[in-house]
């Protein structure tokens, strides 16, 4: 039979060895891989054994079947291949698409004498797709950084294409030494680098190579201080690496609990391996997952809530063992199973929840089939306790929640519902469009419909919503995955220690409403803010207040000085340091606090005093806080009298033209690209402000 009539999946299979090595010159001039360019013969042939031809064969494998495991497997074993530590994120795309510009090329080459025009095309088709995951465009790029072992190799490579579809470009960093001291030392290179959330499994494969031991026949009968003086160094170093992941990345980490699964084909033998061992595994499985869950809440507790359990055993609960444990290719280097497809599920949940849905401000839900089954108008209705729950601690982490819905409002009762009508910030009952009441939302709140999440049982009302408003996150009210990956959102956002958000925004309302109605009255600013009895204290803020700085420094926009951003490690710095000062300023008034609305942070100079960051939020705008502020700092650097020079300095960007004129009001001079105070023209502060800087200072 001609060789161009074989079945497409005949040829792949008959050829899988020489199609392997047309991949060759796709990486030779790489320093990675010397043996692509290798001219010894035993050397090139081992290669393509081991790192190669597995491309070959899950390409045959996808065809078999349409099997999509076989393609996922094929775009993470690209992205692995692919991968270089040293290369910056565009330095690693255009690497990506040059590998597969190439791979393209020689598979199509190779390929094209032997199958049919039609079968050629269905081969092209699968490495158009291929590509579309691991070179495609992306809004935007969530930074991953895996600590353990091979497993993660598993997880990336079921990890990718979804995170793709919800625009999310997956850049993967690992650290997978076997060694915990070379792990420790490959971790401390990394100090400086910014990642969105980082994964630790010390427990899945063979990070921890005596306890991945604990998986082998000959343990299976392991004595029980034996077995306790695995469980002591494993744990050990597992807190080891913690602890230093802890102190030099801010990003959430999720560290592994153990499922304690092992590996295998299938066969008789290995099965009966599994029962053989379960036992040990069981009791191993124990002694870490019972320990675990008391190292995070204190390591919690000595900084602020970054670590968090990813429950890898929890999924024992939902799958047979020997399910999970089992191979979908077993060659070499390869050796994939069905935890790693399992456990990307659990990181795709916590991704897009740190991603997308975290990063919202407001949580606009419907209600009929939303948060209480059936149609309120139209008799009894049984409440979701679950998804208000889920909302209740949403609101409770500073989220704000809004009701969008088509409804009679005097129909809408809360009675027995976990939500009441004071959770949420506005409400827009009505018959009108939901696009229309999104936008009244967004103009009550003077927010941003780029910072608005919408959730509709509705599919017709969600398409209407991102026809208009694409950069609105419309999510279905029917999905069990929304719903997990909001619960997971609100483990992930900090506890609200300062304020109520919610209470906040409707004191705003109250304040603004207050002083127009007195304006029509009163024509005198100074008289209608003496009456909104404005107080700010003025202090160094205690140390577990840090987090709260870094973050108002970083989301402040319109009146930040120079522009500035900082990382908790660089606050912390400062506070510990002898030559920086760190202030914030607490604001209340008759409708209630507002909680910390400035940070300021000065340096001592051989001149006198820099203050290189100032923020002030922009609920306060107008009040004099800022006025308060600088007289306090310039009180500290000794004037009126011989004071030193006070240095502040505008960087313009796009947002913060309201400070542009700050130092100029406040007695500042300009000198070259700085404001320079020396004295004189000292501005009292706003009589209409009551303030209280020294004794919160002293306190």
């Amino acid at each position: 039979m001609a060789r161009n009539r074989l079945p497409l999946v005949q040829t792949l299979e008959d050829h899988r060895t020489p199609l392997a090595a047309a991949l060759l010159p796709s990486l030779a001039g790489w320093e990675k891989f010397p043996e692509a360019a290798s001219t010894d013969p035993e050397t090139r042939r081992s290669f393509i054994a081991t790192d190669l031809r597995v491309f070959a064969d899950y390409l045959a494998l996808y065809f078999a079947g349409a099997d999509t495991t076989y393609r996922d497997l094929y775009i993470g074993e690209k992205l692995k291949q692919c991968y270089d530590p040293r290369d910056s994120a565009e330095e690693g795309l255009a690497r990506r698409r040059e590998i597969l510009d190439k791979d393209r090329r020689a598979i199509r080459e190779y390929l094209a004498p032997l199958l049919t025009a039609a079968e050629l095309s269905r081969i092209e088709a699968f490495l158009d797709e291929v590509a579309g995951v691991v070179a495609g465009e992306a809004t935007r790029q969530v930074r991953v950084l895996f600590v353990g072992d091979c497993l993660h190799l598993d997880v990336v490579a079921f990890l990718a294409a979804p995170l793709l579809e919800q625009g999310l470009r997956l850049e993967s960093t690992f650290a997978t030494s076997k060694t915990i001291p070379e792990l420790l030392r490959n971790l401390r290179g990394l100090e400086g680098r910014t990642f969105d959330v980082i994964f630790f499994s010390p427990f899945s494969y063979e990070f921890h190579l005596e306890y991945s031991h604990l998986r082998f026949l000959r343990s299976a009968f392991i004595a029980g201080d034996k077995l306790e003086a695995v469980l002591a160094g494993a744990r050990a170093d597992t807190l080891n690496v913690m602890r230093l992941l802890g102190s030099l990345f801010e990003a959430p980490i999720f560290v592994h609990n153990s499922s304690g699964i092992r590996r295998h084909d299938g066969s008789i033998r290995e099965l009966a391996k599994n029962r053989l061992t379960q036992r040990t595994r069981a009791m191993a499985r124990r002694g870490v997952n019972e320990w675990l869950p008391a190292q995070i809440n204190t390591l919690n507790r000595e900084s602020y809530s970054h670590f968090f359990l990813l429950d890898e055993a929890g999924l024992l609960r939902t799958r047979p063992e020997n399910e999970l444990g089992r191979h979908f290719y077993d060659v070499g280097l390869q050796h994939p199973a069905e935890l790693g497809r399992a456990v990307a599920g659990l990181y795709l949940d916590v991704i897009l929840a740190h991603s997308l849905l975290a990063k919202k401000k407001v949580v606009i839900c419907d209600l009929d089939n939303t948060l209480w089954d059936g149609a309120i108008g139209e008799g009894e209705v049984s409440h979701y306790h679950d998804r208000q729950k889920t909302l209740k601690r949403l609101r409770n982490k500073g989220l704000l929640l809004a009701i969008n819905s088509k409804n009679d409002p005097k129909n809408v009762r809360w009675d027995g519902a976990g939500l009441t009508m004071d959770d949420f910030v506005c409400c827009q009952i009505n018959w009108t469009s939901k696009v229309q009441n999104i936008r009244r939302i967004a103009e009550e709140l003077n927010l941003k419909t780029k910072d608005f999440l919408f959730i509709d049982d509705r599919a017709d009302e969600r398409s209407m919503v991102l026809e208009t408003m694409p950069e609105v996150l419309a999510l279905d009210a029917e999905s069990q995955a929304v719903w997990r990956r909001l619960s997971l959102a609100a483990d992930l956002l900090p506890e609200q220690d300062e304020m109520d958000r919610t209470l906040a925004y409707k004191q705003r309302a109250e304040r603004e409403q207050f002083l127009e109605d007195a304006e029509a009255a009163a024509a005198e600013q100074r008289e209608l803010f003496r009456r909104l009895d404005f107080r700010v204290s003025i202090r160094r803020p205690e140390r577990r207040e840090l987090k709260r700085v870094a973050e108002l420094i970083n989301r402040t926009n319109q009146f930040n000085m120079c522009g500035s951003r900082t990382t908790l490690n660089e606050v912390t710095g400062w506070y510990d340091g002898d030559s920086h000062g760190v202030l914030v300023v607490h604001a209340r008034d008759k409708f209630g606090s507002m909680g910390t609305v400035s940070v300021a942070v000065t340096r001592e100079t051989d001149d006198g005093v820099e203050i290189p960051v100032f923020v002030l939020s922009c609920r306060v705008f107008g009040y004099g806080v800022e006025t308060a502020l600088l007289n306090h700092v310039k009180r500290s650097a000794g004037f009126p009298g011989r004071g030193k020079q006070i240095l502040g300095r505008y960087v313009a960007t796009a947002f913060n033209e309201p400070g542009r004129d700050t130092y100029a009001r406040h007695g500042f001079t300009e000198e070259d690209d700085a404001w320079v105070y020396r004295g004189g023209g000292a501005i009292e502060d706003p009589d209409w402000l009551t303030v209280d800087a020294e004794a919160e200072a002293a306190a």
